[in-house]
This record gives C-alpha cells, sequence and structure tokens, in this order.
C-alpha cells in the first residue's frame, strides 16, 4: 500500500505520461534496470515510451529498480501500477553493465523466471536492447528471449509486428519469428546478426518526453542532437556501436524545443561530442531566441570554437568538462587523441576567457603503455592547466577512471589493469594534487573489474549474475569462486589475436 502511494505520488508529480486505457492494446513494460532518480534521465527509455505510445495497438508504461519497495512487489509501473507479469512484453533498456546485476532481481520478485529456456507462453516476452547489449549481449544472453542489436528506431517497426501478430502463437514460433528479424539476437536460436542503425535521424526525435523534477537533470529539457562519432578513438565504443556520424538539422531541433519550452526553460544537449555538431553556434542561439538557457556535457579540447564558448555563456552555461584523456602527447596518440599538452592549455584559456567558472578534466589511467611516468606528466599537465585556469578565476577539477577493455572496440583484446595498479596510479594523482587547489575525483578500481568482466564476458557470467546473494564486490567474488570462474580471465588477461572472442557472433 505504501508503494502504490508512492507510486501515485510520482506520477501525479510528472508532466507529459500517457495513461491509455488497455482495452485492445497490446501491454509493453519498458523496464530500466535501475532506480528511477537515474532512469528518468536516460533517453533510450524516453524513445521507447514515445514510440510505442505514438500507436494505437499498444501501450506503454514504465517500470524501474527501487530494491526496497520492489524486493516484494516484484517491480510495479508507474502509470498503472500494474506488476511485470501482467505485461505481455518486458522491453529492457540497458545503458550500463553494472545495471546488468539488476536484471535477475527483476524478475525473480516479479515471479517470472530469470532464464529465458525455463519461461514459455504464459510468461511475458523479456527483449533487451542498449548500447552495452549492443556490443556484447552474451553475459545476460540467457536472460532474454531476444536482443536488439544496434538502434531500436530501425528495429521496432518489424519488431512490433512480431509480437503482436499473432497473440496465441507457442513460445518457440514467437522466437522463430523475432529471429526472422535483421539485428534480432535470439540467444536460444543462435545465428550472426548484424547491427541496425537508421538513416536519417530527423525521422526520429530524441528528447525528454515524461518531465519530472525526480531525476539527475530533472530541471532540463533533453535533446538528442547527434549519434556517432568521426573519430576512432582507441577505447571508444561509441565509434562502432553507433557509426556512421549523424546529426539532426537544426530546423527539427528547434521544433522539438520549442515544443518543450511550456515545460522547461532549460535545455541540455546530448550526444557523443556535441561540440562537434557542424552548425552548433547557430543551434544555441536559436535555442536562447526561445527563451532556453544552456547546458552542454563535454567539448573536444580541439578545435575549440570561441564563438561557441561565448554562446555558451551568454546562455547562462558555467562549468565544462574537457578531456585530456592521458598525460603524454605520446600516449593520447596512441589511443586516437591528436592533440599537444599546449592544445590543452589554450583550451583552458579559451574556457576561461569566456567566462566559463568551473572546468573539469577528465582522463584515464591503466592504457596499454602506460608508465608510471606518464602518471606523472598527467600530473604536471594538470598543474599547468591550473595556472592557466588561476588567471580566469577557473576552478579546475579531476575526474579520472580505469581504462575498460569495451567489446568491438580497437582494444578489445587488451588487458585492463590491475586493481593495485589502478589504486596506485589513483593515488599518485591524489598526492601529486593534494593542496594544490585541484579536487581529484578518482573512481572505484573494484567496481571497474566487474565492468570489465561484464564488457568481454560470455553467457557464463549468466549463472554469476544469477546467484548473487548481495550486489557488492564481495558477493561477486563469492558467487564468482562458486562458478569456478576467474574475474582475472575476463578482465585482466589479453586475449590472443587468433582466439574466437564471445562477441564474434555480433557484425558492427
Amino acid at each position: 500500500m505504501v508503494w502504490n502511494r508512492a507510486l501515485k505520488d510520482r506520477l501525479s508529480a510528472e508532466s507529459g505520461a500517457v495513461i491509455t486505457d488497455w482495452g485492445g492494446r497490446l501491454p509493453v513494460a519498458i523496464v530500466y534496470a535501475n532506480s528511477y532518480h537515474i532512469g528518468m534521465s536516460n533517453l533510450g527509455v524516453h524513445a521507447l515510451y514515445k514510440w510505442f505510445n505514438s500507436r494505437d495497438d499498444f501501450v506503454a508504461e514504465r517500470v524501474f529498480w527501487d530494491e526496497e519497495p520492489q524486493s516484494t512487489s516484484g517491480g510495479l509501473s508507474v502509470e498503472s501500477r500494474r506488476p511485470l507479469p501482467d505485461f505481455s512484453v518486458l522491453a529492457f533498456s540497458v545503458s550500463f553493465e553494472l545495471d546488468y546485476l539488476n536484471i535477475p532481481r527483476m524478475l525473480k520478485s516479479a515471479g517470472i523466471p530469470v532464464f529465458s529456456n525455463d519461461r514459455d507462453e504464459s510468461y511475458p516476452l523479456v527483449i533487451g536492447g542498449g548500447a552495452v547489449l549492443t556490443a556484447n549481449p552474451m553475459p545476460v544472453a540467457p536472460f532474454f528471449d531476444a536482443v536488439c542489436i544496434g538502434e531500436a528506431e530501425a528495429i521496432l517497426p518489424s519488431l512490433s509486428q512480431a509480437i503482436k501478430d499473432p497473440l496465441d502463437q507457442p513460445r518457440q514460433t514467437q522466437l522463430e519469428r523475432l529471429a526472422a528479424i535483421s539485428g534480432v539476437y535470439v540467444p536460444s536460436l543462435p545465428a550472426p546478426v548484424k547491427r541496425q542503425h537508421v538513416s536519417i535521424l530527423d525521422d526520429f526525435m530524441v528528447g525528454t518526453t515524461v518531465f519530472t523534477e525526480d531525476t539527475e537533470f530533472g530541471d532540463m529539457f533533453l535533446l538528442e542532437v547527434q549519434r556517432g562519432c568521426r573519430f576512432s578513438c582507441r577505447f571508444c565504443l561509441v565509434a562502432s556501436s553507433f557509426y556512421p556520424f549523424r546529426y539532426r538539422s537544426i530546423e527539427s531541433l528547434l521544433n522539438q524545443a520549442r515544443l518543450a519550452r511550456k515545460y522547461r526553460n532549460r535545455i541540455a544537449l546530448v550526444g557523443p561530442v556535441v561540440s562537434e555538431y557542424p552548425h552548433l553556434a547557430e543551434l544555441l542561439r536559436g535555442l536562447k531566441e526561445l527563451g532556453y538557457s544552456l547546458s552542454i556535457g563535454s567539448m573536444r579540447v580541439k578545435p575549440i570554437s570561441t564563438e561557441v564558448l561565448n554562446e555558451l555563456v551568454m546562455g547562462g552555461v558555467k562549468s565544462l568538462t574537457i578531456a585530456p584523456e592521458a598525460g603524454t602527447p605520446k600516449l593520447r596518440r596512441s589511443i586516437g587523441k591528436g592533440f599537444s599538452d599546449d592544445d590543452i592549455t589554450e583550451a583552458v584559456r579559451k574556457i576561461g576567457g569566456a567566462g566559463i567558472r568551473q572546468l573539469t578534466l577528465y582522463s584515464m589511467v591503466g592504457l596499454p603503455g602506460e608508465t608510471d611516468a606518464d602518471v606523472d606528466s598527467l600530473a604536471s599537465l594538470v598543474l599547468r592547466s591550473k595556472v592557466e585556469a588561476d588567471k580566469h578565476h577557473v576552478a579546475l577539477s579531476l575526474n579520472v577512471s580505469a581504462f575498460i577493455p569495451k567489446a568491438h572496440s580497437p582494444f578489445e583484446r587488451e588487458p585492463m589493469a590491475s586493481a593495485k595498479d589502478i589504486d596506485g596510479r589513483f593515488d599518485k594523482l591524489e598526492r601529486s594534487l593534494s593542496g594544490k587547489g585541484v579536487k581529484v575525483k578518482p573512481d572505484t578500481s573494484g567496481w571497474g573489474e566487474i565492468q570489465a568482466a561484464l564488457a568481454r564476458g560470455d553467457d557464463k557470467l549468466a549463472g554469476v549474475i544469477e546467484k548473487l546473494d548481495k550486489i557488492s564486490l564481495a558477493g561477486w567474488r563469492r558467487s564468482m569462486k562458486t562458478a569456478g570462474l576467474s574475474t582475472e580471465a575476463y578482465a585482466h588477461r589479453r586475449f590472443s589475436e587468433d582466439e574466437p572472442l564471445p562477441w564474434d557472433i555480433i557484425s558492427m
């Protein structure tokens, strides 16, 4: 009863939610395996919700993982407060490997068998999609009846027909129909599958559909401006998973922003490299004319446009992020970043000169070929940037994470550095910069190891995830040990060039 009241309060605080009678419609649960607060800033959730609810033969409602309330209820939808088994299809949108750990818990608490092979026609179809599943679905493939490989908009028309026509077919027939769709991987009927993508983004506008204050970016309208990336950084998943580089027209973006203006007066532009949008200054001016204040996540170090910076500052932007990624030009070149130390300090100068008052530098440690000297050079580069930042009264911070090898990236066979080495380099940076006016924010190496194992894992890890007694580092280690598996073999081993990879069945 308490949880029902909480959902009712949550719904009443939203704008844009769709409340539709289920009569004559196929009910689809848009499931996000993390909290409402996190999930409502995920544009994949909004895109699926908008697509299904734009049709008169479907009704879509949202379900999130909020641990305490759902530990007994199994998860109820925000809109009608129905449990997962009431839906015909559970459409999981998955963006992060660590969210894999919540998937079995959501299914178990709803009374749905975790493994696809244990489900019959009386249970909903469980379908997954998202960037990490496109790259390598294998660690959680046994949980899903089907996995969409690529962009949802390219797959949904065929997928929607397969899941609703006819409704009473045997489960095996349903799976065979799904397996026949381009871009759909059915784990029980394994066959090579090719990633799907859309050619014209203007045909599928993506932005915030349901507005709520109870989310990370709740005061903003999130608007996707581009997909893919023109660059080929060797550690990055974007170039392969979202190839090719595409962007929306100014006209379509401004039209969408105009419609959302009644909900929010601040807008955040979303994309892998928003500063590479070819008409960014013009777009920013148009958004300001609509009455928006502006937000943008990060910019490339080079080139960095003074005109764009000035537009951002006039639009109310006070903080930015740029990513040096590594401490030396040689190491940066090895990962596909072709800019010098001088380029970085020049970017700091331009950013400070434009009036930005908070600047975050983002970098990694544990990159292939990295030495202690590279880490020392990173600290020196940050201090050099601090000198330039101080001239313009800019507060400087450093966010640093561990390099994690990703499937389908050029570094997919490279090992992650050991947790000991990662922590040692985090400590080195903190000691070098402590007391010198730079706040250092390191990630946690232990969870990075698990993320790396999941990113390069095979279907044996499904049993590990399913058997987790507690989502913690100790719980993971216990479950791996029980399964007779080693995190080292997945995260810290270099895969040989002639070794088959778990994700080879996926063609990018």
